[in-house]
């Protein structure tokens, strides 16, 4: 790896709630002692992230040669929408990706292998492979993990406002909890290269990577490198067996449970009779009606060797 290349780390300093320090600068040191160059840039707002993406590539000179998103799943998809639309008009020569996660969950990092330890994660940036990884894309945006509809979506609502010093697995379990007592079923058409799935439905996913909430495996085949959607359906159950269903959850072994249909695709379209609300990565997204595809090879990220 050439010494001078142009590192972009573009940090959230508000993600991952409740924490004491924050990793920029030590990615930053690490990598300047190694003789690259670095610029940090933070965020201030909403969608600052996906805006300081978006400049850097428009850049005719000197643009950066690896983005770095540090922050939680939501700061990486700002930057990988960003780089996947550039990569349309750049091809080959759009910049990579590495992750430094710091969010509350880091859905996406341990889907790749990368842990929030800095010194591994400027390893991974000074040292590592530029691999391509798929990307979903809904209504014409990319994501990188999971696009949730039903409870899982309400629950990423709560977790997401939710005050509570908790993080991870934790915190989707006592969201689990809050939001499954008053939860009511909602009626969805599901369309893909499986068939038709309707009915009520206590949640649907369609995966790009295996986990969310915080390594909760919902759909633990996912790949993001085999150009397939994994989609996780949980049809409406009486709510004792939706509790019992939790603990299968957490260990990904629900995928043949009778309630549940769990298939792969390349595309998937979802309905219902009024507006949803979609989340991924950890954000809201959009709402029903939607249409979600798999974008093979959408991006380069820049793995452990």
């Amino acid at each position: 790896m050439e010494a001078k290349e142009n590192i972009l780390i573009i940090a959230n300093p508000t993600s991952g709630k409740n924490r004491n320090s924050r990793p920029t600068e030590a990615i930053a040191d690490n990598l300047k002692r190694r003789g690259l160059d670095v610029t940090v840039r933070l965020t201030k707002s909403a969608g600052d992230a996906e805006r300081i993406a978006t400049e850097a590539l428009q850049q005719d000179i000197g643009p950066p040669t690896c983005l770095v998103p540090c922050g939680g799943d939501g700061t990486i998809q700002q930057v990988s929408d960003a780089l996947a639309n550039a990569r349309e008009r750049l091809g080959e020569h759009c910049p990579a990706m590495a992750l430094a996660p710091a969010g509350r969950c880091n859905d996406f990092a341990r889907a790749l292998g990368i842990t929030v330890d800095p010194d591994f994660i400027a390893s991974v940036i000074a040292e590592g492979v530029d691999t391509p990884i798929d990307l979903g894309r809904i209504n014409g945006r990319y994501y990188c993990t999971i696009v949730t509809v039903g409870i899982d979506a309400e629950i990423s609502r709560f977790v997401d406002g939710m005050k509570m010093p908790l993080t991870g697995t934790l915190a989707y379990l006592y969201g689990a909890a809050r939001v499954l007592l008053g939860y009511t079923p909602r009626t969805l058409s599901i369309k893909g290269d499986f068939g038709t799935v309707e009915g009520p439905v206590l949640l649907a996913c369609s995966a790009n990577t295996p986990s969310y909430g915080g390594a909760v495996p919902i759909a633990p085949n996912a790949d993001p490198t085999d150009g397939k959607l994994d989609l996780c359906v949980i049809k409406h159950t009486s709510m004792w067996k939706a509790f019992r269903l939790i603990p299968a959850v957490l260990r990904g072994h629900h995928t043949t449970r009778p309630a549940v249909t769990y298939v792969q695709t390349t595309s998937v379209a979802i309905d219902a009779p009024e507006p949803l609300e979609l989340w991924a990565d950890g954000e809201p997204i959009g709402t029903t009606p939607a249409t979600i595809e798999i974008v093979p090879k959408a991006i380069r990220i820049r793995l452990p060797k």
